[in-house]
C-alpha cells in the first residue's frame, strides 16, 4: 500500500501505485493517477486531471494541475496535466492544467524545475530540461529538449524554445529562441551554446556545421529569404538543418535573429 501520512487528504478515486510516498498536509484530488516511485512532500497539492508517471518528486508546497490563470476559464471544464518519468518539481513550483476541453499541459521526462518556477496552461516541455528559480513560462509555450533557462527568465505565450537552447538569468523572451542558441536580456542572441553542444555529445563535424548554419541564417547581412536560399544550396546534415528549419518556420511570435 502507498505510504500516506495520516494528516494528508487523498480522494478515494485517486490511483496511487503501491510504493508512492505522501507526506503531511498533502491534498490529492479525485481522478489523479500517480505511478510507481513517486514522492509527494508536505503541503503539495495534486489537482484533478493530473496523470503522473514514475519516479517523480514533488517538493513542499508545489501545486500541480491548478486552474489556468485565464479570466475566461471555466473551472468546471475537464482538462489536465500529463507528466512523464523522473522529474523533480522543487518547492512551490506551479503547473496549470490546459484551458482546452480534455486538453493537457504536457511535461516530458527527467526535467528539473527549481523553486517557484511556473508552467502555465497548454505548455509542452520536452525532456532533460533545467528551469532555474522563478522561471515564468506563459501559456502555449513549447520547450524542446536539454534546454537551460536561467533564473527569472520570462517567456511570452506561444513562444518556442529549441533544443539545447539557453537563456541568461532575468531574460525576457517574446520570440522563438533557435535551437543551440543562447539568449539574454530582452530578445537578444549572444551566440551558440558551445559548452552545451560539447557536453551534449555532438561531434566536431556537427558543431562546425551548426556554427556555419548559425552564421549563415542568423548573422548574414542578406535578407532572411536570401540566407535560407543559400543554406538550401549547401549540404547541411540533419543536426544543423534543425536550426535552419527553426528559422524558416518560426511560431506566430517570430524568431530571434540578433
Amino acid at each position: 500500500m502507498p505510504k500516506i501520512h495520516p494528516q494528508s487528504i487523498i480522494s478515494k478515486s485517486a490511483r496511487l501505485a503501491d510504493d508512492v510516498e505522501v507526506g503531511p498536509f498533502v491534498i490529492i484530488e479525485a481522478g489523479v493517477s500517480i505511478d510507481a516511485g513517486c514522492r509527494i512532500l508536505s503541503h503539495a497539492k495534486i489537482c484533478r486531471g493530473v496523470k503522473m508517471g514514475k519516479n517523480n518528486m514533488v517538493d513542499h508546497g508545489a501545486v500541480i494541475g491548478g486552474s489556468p490563470q485565464d479570466l475566461s476559464f471555466d473551472p468546471q471544464r475537464d482538462s489536465g496535466v500529463i507528466i512523464g518519468d523522473d522529474n523533480s518539481f522543487r518547492e512551490h513550483v506551479t503547473i496549470s492544467r490546459s484551458t482546452q476541453v480534455n486538453g493537457n499541459t504536457i511535461i516530458g521526462d527527467r526535467n528539473f524545475f527549481m523553486a517557484v518556477s511556473h508552467i502555465a496552461h497548454d505548455v509542452i516541455v520536452g525532456d532533460d530540461n533545467i528551469l532555474a528559480n522563478n522561471v515564468m513560462i506563459a501559456g502555449h509555450v513549447r520547450i524542446g529538449n536539454k534546454v537551460f533557462l536561467g533564473g527569472g527568465t520570462a517567456i511570452h505565450q506561444f513562444t518556442h524554445v529549441g533544443d539545447f537552447a539557453m537563456s541568461q538569468g532575468n531574460s525576457t523572451l517574446t520570440q522563438d529562441v533557435p535551437p543551440y542558441c543562447v539568449a539574454h536580456k530582452i530578445n537578444q542572441l549572444s551566440g551558440l551554446n558551445v559548452i552545451g553542444l560539447r557536453r551534449g555529445g555532438f561531434t566536431l563535424e556537427d558543431r562546425k556545421e551548426i556554427k556555419q548554419a548559425y552564421s549563415l541564417v542568423l548573422r548574414s547581412k542578406s535578407t532572411r529569404e536570401e540566407a535560407l536560399k543559400e543554406a538550401d544550396s549547401q549540404d547541411f546534415g540533419p543536426v544543423a538543418s534543425r536550426l535552419i528549419e527553426a528559422v524558416r518556420s518560426p511560431s506566430s511570435r517570430g524568431i530571434l535573429t540578433r
